[in-house]
């Protein structure tokens, strides 16, 4: 248990670093984004006003399924056959 919370407060701390000084390293990286995000809204907006466009649109990513399936498939059996 003492390692567990050792390793939490660990791991927090780091991420708050981490989220603090990323964007000193990447000044713009920010402005990019809220631009990405704005754009994403505004055709959002614009499709959701389309009355000929269908309300609901799914999204499955089955072939992101089918290799991340088969990646973890041979990493369970690599480490199974390993740890004998």
């Amino acid at each position: 248990m003492n390692n567990f919370l050792l390793a939490s407060i660990i791991g927090s701390v780091v991420l708050t670093v981490l989220l603090n000084v990323l964007p000193l390293i990447f000044p713009n990286a920010a402005a990019k984004a809220q631009k990405k995000l704005e754009e994403n809204a505004r055709r959002a907006i614009e499709q959701h006003e389309d009355d000929q466009r269908p309300r609901v649109k799914v999204f499955f990513p089955w072939k992101t399924m089918l290799i991340i399936s088969v990646v973890l498939t041979v990493l369970v059996n690599l480490v199974g056959f390993f740890s004998r």
